[in-house]
């Protein structure tokens, strides 16, 4: 710390020992206070990375150390990232060769050009299998669990789309917190606690709204109890073995024992349900502020004028092939009909003209783009952290859903108010052009973005601040005043069923003892009017 004395004049030798000794002290507290924490976030890839990197980020601010264990088919591409020298890595080894995992992925991204689930059903059954012998690997690799037990972890961080995180955690005896990336928050933490009703809260993968009409509910309903009866259980299955082989709890006991869920969502652009004290809605951990885009870019968008740019971004979704060679010229054909530039996210260009109002890039700073003040809108494919991105930046949308849950950010793109869907299997060039073109034009999406901006950055902290101070919390004090008591109780119980058969009983044998107190009271005046009269008779 510099202190100019001239400006302080009351200011003494001591007192600047004072503080120095005060500095020093504090620096000591907050590295005794500072944690090892362990991270799983997946396999090291992609948007599921990038969320717990995200809090990764603020964790360090806090003064913890972060370990990400990521993949031998993955770390490269993370040590190239600008994580890579923020954080310290774990590395596991596929049970497969690397080659074979990119295989996987590049297949799943097929999904764009074929009709109905049939190429994401296949693919995801082998990732299903893949993550499987991927844990067992983990666990029994006695070289790296000596390592993570070594290595002192107050806890683990994990990404609740792979249930190994929980497993580790259990081995390696550490309290876990769970990060949820999908919509629908009440759906994913239903073993919380968190108040699910089928009425007027859309279960995954179903793309409806909380106003659903009789067939939407019926449907729903049967989704939601599916899926936690039967879905669930046959997700978790293939653990059970590994589990059982290392004395472990049951996969689902893990799941339902975790500390802290961490949910990707945000009540602006998420229907209302309730939740347990321990579920942190912490939407949008990948928006912040932009940050200067690279000259060739701020260029390109200078070059647009007033029609300003739009941002075209699949992921990796979206790449050449000769599958989807058709599907790329009616991209090209309806962005070469609007008057805005387009940055197309692209890794590599087709091979056929395009227009100079279209630049491809094989990566692009989305969130800097969003936050420049000339683009108009984003055609994506309902990645839920481009959707909180764009509400962060307030910027209207058109979405095409591909897979999974990216058909329920669009149900919520179209009934916010956010912008347009469409459908992939029907999708033509003139269809994107004028859902573009309405997007753009029509003041109503943009009024609404700006409004849920507002709404969004209005909050005493952002998002991965507010994930990085619960985790923090949690480390120092616990989360016993958080969670709620349910996993105490059996089913008959915590849905009260031995109260309402309690209840009908009473209700029974009171309605039974009053109708026979009712007859015994007639019975007896009946015999008290009718003997008298038999006697006169006689």
């Amino acid at each position: 710390m510099l202190v100019n004395r001239k400006e302080m004049p009351g200011l003494t030798s001591v007192s600047i020992m004072n503080m120095i000794l005060i500095g020093f002290s504090l620096t000591l507290t907050i590295s005794c206070e500072a944690s090892n924490i362990l991270v799983s976030p997946l396999i090291g890839k992609g948007s599921h990375f990038y969320l717990s990197a995200a809090i990764g980020e603020q964790l360090l601010t806090r003064g913890h150390n972060l370990t990400y264990l990521v993949s031998n088919a993955f770390e490269d591409h993370v040590r190239q990232s600008r994580f890579g020298e923020m954080f310290h890595y774990e590395v596991f080894k596929h049970t497969i060769p690397v080659e074979d995992i990119h295989q996987l992925f590049y297949n799943l991204s097929r999904s764009i050009s074929s009709r109905g689930p049939s190429n994401e059903y296949m693919v995801s059954r082998i990732l299903f299998q893949t993550q499987q012998n991927d844990c067992n690997a983990i666990i029994e690799d006695e070289i790296l669990m000596t390592r993570l037990r070594s290595a002192n972890f107050s806890s683990l961080l994990f990404d609740s789309t792979w249930v190994c995180g929980a497993i580790i955690a259990e081995v390696l005896n550490l309290p876990y917190f769970a990060v949820v990336p999908y919509p629908s928050p009440c759906f994913h933490t239903a073993s919380e606690g968190s108040g699910f009703n089928p009425a007027i809260v859309p279960s995954i993968m179903t793309g409806f709204s909380s106003v659903m009409s009789f067939k939407e509910r019926l449907f729903n309903s049967l989704s939601f109890l599916i899926y936690h009866n039967l879905g669930i259980q046959v997700t978790l299955k293939p653990y059970r073995t590994l589990c059982v082989k290392h004395g472990l709890p049951d996969p689902y006991d893990l799941m339902k024992q975790t500390k802290l869920w961490l949910v990707n969502n945000d009540f602006v652009g998420e229907y209302p349900c309730a939740l347990p004290p321990n579920v942190i809605p912490v939407g949008g951990l990948t928006a912040k502020d932009p940050e200067q885009l690279p000259s060739d870019i701020e260029s390109f968008i200078q070059g647009s004028g007033g029609d300003g740019i739009i941002i075209c971004s699949f992921g990796s979704i979206l790449i050449l092939d000769e599958s989807n060679m058709a599907l790329m010229k009616i991209f090209v054909d309806a962005f070469a009909r609007l008057p805005q530039r387009i940055i197309w996210l692209l890794k590599t260009s087709p091979p056929f003209p395009i227009p100079s109002s279209i630049k491809i890039v094989p990566w692009l700073s989305q969130n800097d783009l969003l936050g420049h003040p000339q683009t108009k809108a984003i055609f994506f494919h309902g990645g839920h952290n481009s959707y909180y991105e764009a509400i962060y930046h307030g910027v209207p949308a058109v979405v095409m859903p591909i897979l999974a849950d990216q058909h329920d950010v669009s149900s919520r793109v179209v009934n916010f108010g956010l912008g347009l869907k469409l459908d992939k299997d029907i999708i033509t060039s003139d269809l994107i052009y004028e859902a573009l073109h309405e997007v753009t034009s029509n003041s109503a999406y943009f009024q609404t973005a700006k409004m849920m901006s507002a709404n969004f950055r209005n909050r005493p902290m952002k998002p991965a601040e507010r994930a990085a101070f619960w985790i923090d919390h949690a480390i120092k004090h616990g989360t016993d005043n958080l969670e709620l008591t349910g996993d105490s109780l059996n089913i008959f119980q915590y849905y009260l069923l031995d109260v309402i058969v309690f209840i009908f009983i009473v209700i029974f044998l009171s309605f039974y003892f009053a109708i026979k107190c009712i007859k015994m009271t007639f019975s007896k005046l009946y015999c008290f009017v009718h003997i008298p009269t038999k006697k006169k008779t006689e």
